[in-house]
């Protein structure tokens, strides 16, 4: 178990916390930790020492990710410490629970844990590597640049420039002054409030469901078999035989598949055919699933919403670690979820007016308004509604995401003696939210991952 960090009382500098980070603090609780994940296969060897070195010397060029929450004035501000993330290997062989919720105020929001493979005397070595982190410090796509950051460091190759534009906000007992106006800051997308006014009316009278306890835990999908080939289990590949009970627990809480090559050129075609992008074939899947998922469960037939992150960034100039990503709001009704060709074709148009419009920083403008009200963002989270039914988030390209210039042999990146054998992330659920899929592309294969809410849906829900 990680101690909590002592802070320093003559360090003075504190930082903001963006619209989305003071969110996911509020919206953090023991049962919903607001923890993502970032997964990463390896082949090959790993040294112990090199990888913690390159673990704090890439934290080192993150403020946020060496930083503790304290609140003042009743706002939550990061401070620096001096404290690294924690670095768990083996967490068969140590004490704790590796997935333990994030307790800001004491220690960093970043863990890095290292499965080993599991017996010495395999021929090919398989690791993996799970970044967990707070989704108050970053989004996942800059938790893929930090993974990709400390395989570069370990490859001993040479570090990216970041680019700072933050500001401390200096301490004060009385009143905290505003960020020095020297600095241009990024403004929002949505500038207008009737832009956000209209998107917060259409957001509160849709009423979605949300997912319920379904006896029937595994399934054959008709997009799998029309694909005539079973999808891949990662975690089938390397079966629990003999594992024990303690070593069964500290296994990551979600669940993975993969899709071969010939089953990514066959979605391709699909959407080829249709004129659309993978990513709305995969969003209008995922809707289905949901759909019938409540509809095996309890015969509902209620609207599902589906919330889309967006990433915010508008250049390509690499900066500290935090979230730069807004959500878009994919609403339709359960009927509408069984039109398969007419949902591919709405939710095309729909992609296309949220990037056009702006729509996923029109929630950030809003929650930037909220936030200046002390406790209202936290009342509007605790709410016994059900918000969204589900999050569904496409990295994409998860080699591209790495951002590293590593040796790359068809798509699959190599940092010296280890080879990445994929990426796949997973944001994390919250209330009636009790679901999330995580999708990425890596070296002509598609990943999917997904994390539910086992006490609501159950333990095989995933």
């Amino acid at each position: 178990m990680q101690e909590c960090a002592e802070i320093d009382p003559s360090e003075s500098a504190l930082r903001q916390l963006d619209p989305l980070a003071e969110l996911m603090l509020l919206d953090a609780r023991p049962k919903y930790p607001m923890g993502f994940f970032v997964e990463c296969g390896v082949e090959g060897n790993l040294d112990r020492e090199r990888l913690r070195e390159a673990l704090n010397a890439v934290a080192g060029r993150h403020p946020n990710a060496t930083s503790h929450v304290i609140w003042r004035a009743g706002r939550p501000f990061w401070k620096p410490t001096t404290r690294p993330p924690a670095f768990l290997w083996d967490p068969n062989a140590t004490e704790g629970d590796p997935w333990r919720p994030f307790d800001l105020t004491c220690e960093t929001g970043l863990r890095l844990i290292v499965f080993p493979p599991r017996s010495e005397g395999e021929s090919q070595k398989t690791w993996k590597l799970v970044l967990f982190g707070h989704h108050a410090v970053c989004d996942g796509l800059a938790a893929c640049e930090l993974l990709g950051e400390i395989w570069t460091y370990y490859a001993a190759r040479p570090m990216p420039t970041l680019i700072r534009s933050e500001v401390p906000a200096r301490e004060s007992n009385a009143k905290l002054p505003p960020l020095d106006s020297s600095v241009e800051e990024e403004k929002p997308i949505a500038q207008r409030l009737s832009s956000v006014l209209a998107e917060a009316l259409r957001f509160l009278i849709f009423f979605p469901v949300a997912l319920s306890r379904n006896a029937i835990t595994s399934r054959n999908t008709s997009q799998t078999r029309e694909l005539n080939c079973d999808v891949r289990d990662l975690d089938a590949e390397t079966p629990a035989t003999g594992s024990t009970e303690a070593e069964m627990k500290v296994q990551p809480p979600y669940r993975r598949v993969w899709f071969t090559a010939d089953q990514m050129n066959a979605l391709r075609e699909a959407a080829k055919q249709r004129n659309v992008t993978l990513n709305t074939l995969i969003l209008s899947t995922s809707m289905r699933v949901f759909a019938t998922w409540n509809k095996e469960a309890t015969g509902s037939n209620g609207g599902i919403r589906v919330t889309m992150p967006v990433s915010l960034r508008h250049d390509e100039l690499r900066r500290p670690a935090q979230n730069q990503i807004g959500y878009a709001f994919l609403d339709r009704s359960g009927a509408d979820c069984q039109k398969g060709e007419t949902l591919i074709q709405t939710l095309s148009e729909a992609s296309g007016w949220i990037k056009d419009s702006g729509a996923a920083g029109m929630f950030i403008t809003a929650i930037d308004i909220l936030r200046k009200i002390p406790g209202l963002l936290w009342l509007i989270l605790r709410l016994p509604v059900c918000f969204s039914t589900a999050v569904v988030s496409n990295l994409g390209d998860s080699s591209r995401c790495l951002r590293t210039d590593l040796c790359n042999s068809e798509g699959v990146q190599i940092a010296d003696d280890a080879v990445i054998t994929h990426v796949v992330g997973v944001p994390p659920v919250r209330p009636r939210t009790a679901a999330s899929l995580g999708i990425a592309r890596y070296a002509d294969k598609l990943y999917l991952a997904c994390i539910t809410d086992g006490q609501t849906l159950g333990p095989a829900a995933a």
